[in-house]
C-alpha cells in the first residue's frame, strides 16, 4: 500500500499529459495525395508551413505511398526547398530517421482518414516519453516525486518543447535518445545495458547529424565504465572490463542502416544527405535548377564556426526573437538547482548532465543559424531544456518550504506555460528579427518576429490543432481554447506546487 500513492500520481499525470497533447497536436483530417500537399491548405495554412516538416513527411509519403527512395514531381515541389539532386532523381536532404520512426503513425492513421495527424501524434509520444524519463532520471537522483513531476511538466508545457512535440520534428526524438542513455549509465552497471547505450549513440546519428556530438559525454562516460581504479593495501590497482569493449560493436546495427539508406538514396552508402547538391526549384517541365555553385563541395562541419559563438549566445539567452529569456524564463531556476545539486550529490553526475548541456549551447551558438529558420523559440536547445528541468525539480524539492521561492516558480511557470502553449497550437513560423524589413518590403505590413505574432494569430481565430479545427472550433474560438489549455497547465503545476509546500517532511511519497 505504500506505493499506492505514487501509483496514483504516476498515472495522473501520464493522463493529464497525454489529454493536453492531443488537444494540442497539429493537422488536418484526410489523407491528400501529392497533388493536394502542395495546397497552402496543406502548407502555409496547414500543419506542413515550414520546410523540415515538409521534408521529412515527404520521405514518408514516398516511402509507402510511392514505394520508392525517390521523389516524384509533386512531392519534390512539396519538399523544396530542402530538397536535393542526385543521380538524376529528386532525393531528401534530411536525415532518415525521423521519417522512418513515425511510418507506423502514418500508417495507423492513414487507416483513420489522418495520416499525418498519425505522424505528428508519434512525436508527441516522443514527448510524453521525455517527460517521464526527466521524472524517472530525478526520483533515481533522491528528488522528491512531486517536484520531480513538476520538472516534467516544466519540460512538456512550459518551454518550446511543447510546440516540437505537436509537429514533425527531431528534437523530441534526439531528446528521448540522450535521456535514456543517461538513465542507462545511472541506474544499470552491466554490459547489456553499456550495449544499449552504444546501439542508442549509433541511433542518434540517423535521427540528426549533431546528434553525434550532444551523445558524446555520454559515451565518453560510458567508454570510461570501463575502467576502475582502486586502492588496496596502499597499491593501486587499475582494472580494465574487456567486455564491456564487446558492447561497443552494439554500433553496428544502427550505423548498417544508415548506410543502407545512404547507398539506396544517393547511391554510396557514405554519402550523407546534408552533402547532396541542393536545388532552388523546378523548371516548367520539371526539371531540376541548380543554385549557384561556389565550386567547392558540400562540407557539413563548415557551417559550425567560432566566430559565431557570441551572436549565437545572445540568440539562445536574451534576444527577443528566440531566447530562454522571453520564451521560457522557469529555465533561469535551473541555476538554483545547479549549484544546490553541486553542493550536495556526485560531481561525476553534475558532469555528465552539465556535460550534455555545454556539448548542446555551444554547438549551437557556433551553428551559422542559431535562429533555426522560421521557428519559435530556441529549438535546438530542447536536449538541454530536459536536462536543465531536472535541475528545476532538484530546486524545487530543496526549496519546497519557502514560500517566496515557491512564489517565484510559480509566476515563472505560468508566464512560460502560457507563452508556449501560444506556440504549440497556433504556429511555429516566426521569422528571426534579421529578416523581418526583407518580409516587411514583400509584404508591404508589418511583421512581427516574436510570440506577439502567435497572439496575433489567435486574434484572428487561427490554432492550428487537430482537436480545434476539428470539433472545439464550432463551440470555442481559438483565443478561448489557448485560455482552457493554458488553465489546465498551470493548476495542475500549483497544485504539485502546493503539496510540496504542505508536504511533511518525514511523509515522503514513494516514486515508481
Amino acid at each position: 500500500m505504500k506505493k499506492l500513492p505514487g501509483t496514483f500520481l504516476t498515472i495522473g499525470l501520464f493522463l493529464f499529459c497525454v489529454l493536453i497533447l492531443m488537444l494540442s497536436v497539429r493537422g488536418i483530417a484526410g489523407n491528400p495525395d501529392s497533388y493536394n500537399l502542395n495546397t497552402n491548405f496543406w502548407k502555409e495554412d496547414g500543419p506542413f508551413e515550414l520546410s523540415p516538416e515538409r521534408g521529412r513527411f515527404a520521405l514518408v509519403y514516398s516511402l509507402i505511398e510511392d514505394n520508392s527512395f525517390y521523389f516524384s514531381h509533386d512531392i519534390a515541389r512539396f519538399a523544396m526547398p530542402d530538397l536535393g539532386y542526385k543521380n538524376g532523381h529528386f532525393v531528401s536532404l534530411f536525415a532518415p530517421g525521423v521519417s522512418f520512426l513515425v511510418i507506423p503513425g502514418y500508417i495507423i492513421g492513414r487507416f483513420f482518414e489522418a495520416g499525418q495527424v498519425g505522424a505528428f501524434a508519434v512525436i508527441a509520444l516522443f514527448a510524453l516519453f521525455n517527460a517521464f524519463l526527466i521524472r524517472k532520471i530525478a526520483i533515481a537522483l533522491g528528488i522528491n516525486p512531486y517536484a520531480a513531476s513538476l520538472g516534467a511538466l516544466v519540460f512538456l508545457f512550459a518551454t518550446p518543447a511543447f510546440a516540437y512535440g505537436v509537429s514533425l520534428y527531431q528534437h523530441h526524438i534526439s531528446t528521448f535518445l540522450i535521456l535514456v542513455s543517461i538513465y542507462m549509465l545511472l541506474s544499470f552497471r552491466s554490459v547489456w545495458s553499456s550495449a544499449v547505450i552504444w546501439f542508442l549513440f549509433a541511433m542518434s546519428i540517423p535521427i540528426d547529424y549533431p546528434n553525434l556530438f550532444l551523445m558524446l559525454p555520454i559515451a565518453i562516460a560510458a567508454f570510461l565504465k570501463n575502467f576502475s581504479v582502486e586502492e588496496i593495501a596502499h597499491r593501486i590497482r587499475f582494472k580494465i572490463k574487456f567486455a564491456g569493449f564487446l558492447a561497443i560493436l552494439a554500433v553496428v546495427f544502427p550505423l548498417l542502416f544508415f548506410m543502407w539508406f545512404n547507398a539506396s538514396s544517393y547511391g554510396n552508402p557514405f554519402q550523407f544527405s546534408g552533402t547532396v547538391q541542393g536545388v532552388r526549384g523546378l523548371d516548367e517541365s520539371g526539371n531540376p535548377i541548380a543554385p549557384k555553385s561556389s565550386g567547392k563541395p558540400k562540407n557539413a562541419i563548415a557551417f559550425f564556426q567560432t566566430r559565431n559563438l557570441l551572436n549565437g549566445f545572445y540568440i539562445h539567452f536574451v534576444s527577443s526573437d528566440r531566447s530562454i529569456l522571453w520564451f521560457t524564463p522557469v529555465i533561469f531556476i535551473s541555476i538554483v538547482g545547479i549549484y544546490l545539486f553541486y553542493k550536495n550529490k556526485s560531481g561525476a553526475i553534475l558532469s555528465l548532465l552539465l556535460g550534455v548541456v555545454g556539448m548542446n549551447v555551444l554547438l549551437y551558438s557556433m551553428w551559422g543559424d542559431p535562429w533555426g529558420g522560421y521557428a519559435f523559440g530556441s529549438r535546438y536547445l530542447i536536449p538541454s531544456y530536459a536536462i536543465l528541468s531536472i535541475f528545476i525539480a532538484f530546486a524545487l524539492s530543496s526549496f519546497r518550504k519557502n514560500i517566496f521561492f515557491a512564489g517565484l516558480f510559480f509566476v515563472l511557470f505560468s508566464y512560460s506555460v502560457c507563452i508556449n502553449t501560444l506556440g504549440a497550437i497556433t504556429s511555429s513560423s516566426n521569422p528571426p528579427k534579421t529578416e523581418v524589413l526583407a518580409l516587411e518590403a514583400q509584404s508591404g505590413k508589418e511583421e512581427k518576429y516574436t510570440y506577439q505574432r502567435n497572439y496575433d494569430r489567435l486574434l484572428a481565430n487561427q490554432s492550428k490543432s487537430f482537436f480545434f479545427q476539428a470539433f472545439a472550433k464550432n463551440y470555442v474560438s481559438a483565443m478561448q481554447y489557448f485560455a482552457l489549455l493554458s488553465w489546465l497547465i498551470i493548476m495542475m503545476g500549483f497544485s504539485f506546487v502546493l503539496i510540496l509546500f504542505l508536504q511533511k517532511e518525514r511523509n515522503k511519497v514513494n516514486g515508481d
